[in-house]
């Protein structure tokens, strides 16, 4: 009896470096203040690579699964993402993977944007979620704590990030850090704002999907107004 072939995750697609790939076939259809990557047409391995600064083989590996799950298209000549609905209906669920995160408060007390683009210009750290929306003038919720992704949560937060401190035992976070579950994918492509690193619409849809407090709500949103074309219809 032969051997059974080994199922592959469907995560595998939606590794860190995958999801900026997919990120840079995707900008050429979204404006460049929503969305940091090279804008081009790709018809090689190797033109990808170079454009999206990875390496041959993770673009090959890359592209060869994207043509083995049927999402890509070459027949034009150039890589084309197709069968979009189910796409990113897998990558929503990637996505969905818990990360560690953790409550703070401001060391001086203030609250709003200026509070938050004043703290977070001082960190290697990323705008996200409804804070990110509202930065990019894409709001559609309001009164939720501000997130703000790193590549690595320190283990002894006290001092970790000037101008935050952990929020007191039972009192409200003003800003909630959370581990960045692909940091090349979101910091790669994040857009810069005010000063600040702002994740891109498609990391900020792919987040609020997933977010139980009316993220279907802000990722609804987003669909309707920038990104109908680009995450298509039911097939």
């Amino acid at each position: 009896r032969g051997k059974l072939a080994t199922p592959r995750k469907a995560a595998d697609l939606f590794s860190d470096l995958n999801q900026w790939m997919l990120k840079v076939l995707l900008a050429p259809e979204l404006p460049e203040d929503l969305l940091h990557a090279p804008r081009g047409e790709y018809r090689t391995v190797s033109e990808l690579a170079e454009a999206a600064a990875v390496s041959q083989m993770s673009a090959s590996r890359f592209v060869r699964r994207l043509q083995e799950d049927g999402f890509l298209d070459d027949s034009a000549g150039s890589f084309q993402l197709v069968r979009r609905h189910e796409l990113f209906r897998r990558w929503q669920s990637a996505s969905m993977r818990s990360s560690p995160e953790l409550k703070m408060s401001y060391l001086i007390p203030g609250s709003g944007s200026k509070q938050l683009l004043k703290v977070v210009s001082r960190m290697d750290a990323c705008v996200g979620l409804f804070a990110a929306a509202d930065l990019l003038q894409l709001s559609h919720v309001s009164g939720v704590a501000a997130h703000v992704y790193v590549r690595r949560l320190a283990a002894s937060p006290e001092n970790a990030w000037p101008g935050l401190v952990p929020a007191a035992p039972g009192a409200p976070a003003q800003v909630i850090l959370k581990q960045a579950n692909a940091p090349e994918s979101m910091f790669r492509a994040a857009v810069r704002k005010d000063g600040v690193l702002v994740s891109g619409v498609l990391q900020i849809w792919l987040d609020a999907s997933a977010h139980p407090s009316r993220g279907a709500e802000q990722a609804g949103f987003l669909r309707s107004k920038v990104l109908a074309d680009v995450l298509g219809g039911p097939e």
